[in-house]
C-alpha cells in the first residue's frame, strides 16, 4: 500500500529528529552550528523571505541560462563592466544576481517557515542566485567562479522575521508558545541559561567567552520534539537565532546569522 504525503513527512521529521538531537554539547558556540540537513536557514531582505534549498539544484546551469548576455567561463571586459563591485571583498571581485524558474523538484515537498515568534507554510515562488568571480590583478582572466542561490518564498501571511525552514505541514505544530521565558543567571562568571518550563526549568551553558542577551524565546513541538528558538539582541549581526531541542537539558541543534557587519 501506498504511503500519504502526510505519512512521509511525519516519518522524514521523526526520523530527522532521531539523528539530530543530542549530537552537540553544552559550551557548544551559538556562531558555529550554522543549519542542518532537516533545519534550513532562512533569510529576510526587503520584506522578502528566501531560505537555503533542500534539493540539489544545478546553480551554475540556471545562471547561464538567466544570464545570456555573460560569458561565465571568461567574462568579456564590456560584461565586466557589468559586474557589481563588492569594497570588504576585495578589488578583484564581481557578482551578479540573477532570477530563475523553480525546479519541478523544488514543488514537490510542503515548508515550514519558523520565525521568532510564529510557524507559518511557505510556497515557494521562484530562484535567486548569484555568479561571483575573483579576477586576476589585471581583471582579465577569472581565478575562481562560485554560483549559489537560495529559494524565494512567499509566507501564507506577511513576516518580519525568518529563523529557519522545514519540510513538514501545520498538523506537524503542536503548543507552539511564543513569549517563552528564557534567561540568563544575573550571577558574576560563567553565563548559564534558564527556560522556564512549566514547573521544570531547563539550563543551558554556553562558550565560556559568549554572553549574548536574548531579546525573545519561542517554544513549539515539531513531529513531538520540543524546541526552543532564541533571538538574540543584536550584536555583530542584525538577525541571529539559535534552535535548541529541550530534554534534560537544552541542546542546541542549528544557528542562523544574518545582515552581519563586514
Amino acid at each position: 500500500m501506498r504511503c500519504s504525503t502526510k505519512f512521509k513527512i511525519k516519518k522524514f521529521l521523526s526520523v530527522a529528529f532521531l539523528g539530530i538531537f543530542g549530537a552537540t554539547a553544552q559550551g557548544q558556540s551559538v556562531h558555529e552550528l550554522f543549519g542542518t540537513d532537516k533545519f534550513h536557514r532562512a533569510y529576510t531582505e526587503m520584506s522578502e523571505v528566501t531560505f537555503d534549498q533542500f534539493q540539489e539544484l544545478a546553480w551554475e546551469a540556471r545562471a547561464r541560462a538567466a544570464l545570456p548576455w555573460l560569458n561565465l567561463d571568461r567574462p568579456t571586459p564590456p560584461q565586466i563592466a557589468r559586474l557589481s563591485a563588492s569594497e570588504s571583498a576585495g578589488p578583484q571581485y564581481r557578482s551578479v544576481d540573477f532570477r530563475a524558474p523553480l525546479d519541478p523538484s523544488v514543488r514537490r515537498a510542503t515548508y515550514l517557515l519558523i520565525s521568532a515568534d510564529d510557524i507559518v507554510p511557505v510556497t515557494p515562488v521562484e530562484l535567486k542566485g548569484t555568479a561571483s568571480f575573483d579576477f586576476d590583478r589585471g581583471m582579465t582572466a577569472v581565478t575562481r567562479r562560485t554560483v549559489t542561490g537560495t529559494v524565494v518564498g512567499k509566507a501564507s501571511h506577511a513576516v518580519t522575521t525568518a529563523a529557519f525552514v522545514v519540510v513538514g505541514t501545520p498538523d506537524d505544530v503542536k503548543e507552539a508558545r511564543p513569549g517563552a521565558k528564557f534567561e540568563k543567571r544575573k550571577r558574576a562568571g560563567p553565563a548559564v541559561y534558564d527556560f522556564k518550563d512549566g514547573r521544570r526549568t531547563v539550563t543551558w551553558t554556553p562558550s565560556p567567552k559568549e554572553q549574548p542577551d536574548a531579546a525573545s524565546a519561542f517554544s513549539f513541538r515539531l513531529a513531538g520534539q520540543q524546541l526552543l528558538l532564541v533571538r538574540w539582541k543584536p550584536e555583530v549581526c542584525e538577525s541571529s537565532y539559535t534552535l535548541f531541542s529541550v530534554d534534560a537539558a537544552l541542546n542546541p541543534i542549528a544557528s542562523n546569522d544574518y545582515g552581519c557587519d563586514a
